[in-house]
């Protein structure tokens, strides 16, 4: 090769080498930054929640119940709350999809399985409900019904609740 071409085969290289970086570095603001915009209630649920829910029909299930759940962007849901663990029955941690609706609302549907306490399968529950974030995006409310179904698909208990949800924050240790 020549001299004028290996010189400018160098500039071509320091030149790519420049532009890659600084691509990597525009790539590595992008998610920062929509990160950081995600954060708000125009976003929807997206995060961790602690929540309360009580029944608002005649179910036989204990009121209130205390669960936690985790929204996740994309529409994925996964929770687990007290019914999990009742002495005479369990049930798996509930797995679902949400999608927003509207400013600030958003749908929700997810199952569990549930198994006597010999780890017998008994049937699975099939919970669906509607919420509405408030304007800061740190709590939401709403309502919805439960259907409990033995192993065949039929119902054997039904019934509504009212939810209450606080947005888990990230915290500084003391």
């Amino acid at each position: 090769m020549t001299d004028l071409v290996q010189t400018k085969r160098r500039q071509l290289l320091k030149g790519a080498g420049v532009l890659s970086a600084l691509g990597a570095l525009t790539a590595l603001g992008q998610p920062m930054a929509a990160f950081a915009a995600s954060t708000g209630a125009d976003q929807g649920p997206e995060g961790s929640w602690l929540y309360t829910v009580t029944a608002t029909s005649s179910s036989g299930l204990p009121s209130p119940v205390l669960g936690l759940e985790t929204y996740a962007a994309g529409g994925g849901y996964t929770e687990t709350d007290q019914l999990s663990f009742m002495p005479s029955s369990l049930a798996t941690p509930g797995h679902g999809s949400w999608k927003l609706t509207g400013e600030r609302t958003f749908l929700l549907t997810y199952l569990t399985l549930n198994h006597d306490t010999n780890g017998t399968f008994q049937g699975t529950s099939k919970i669906r409900q509607v919420a509405t974030l408030n304007q800061t995006g740190t709590a939401y409310s709403g309502s919805g019904n439960f259907d409990v179904y033995d192993v065949h698909g039929n119902v054997i208990l039904s019934g509504t609740f009212s939810i209450r949800a606080t947005r888990i924050r990230v915290e500084t240790p003391s």
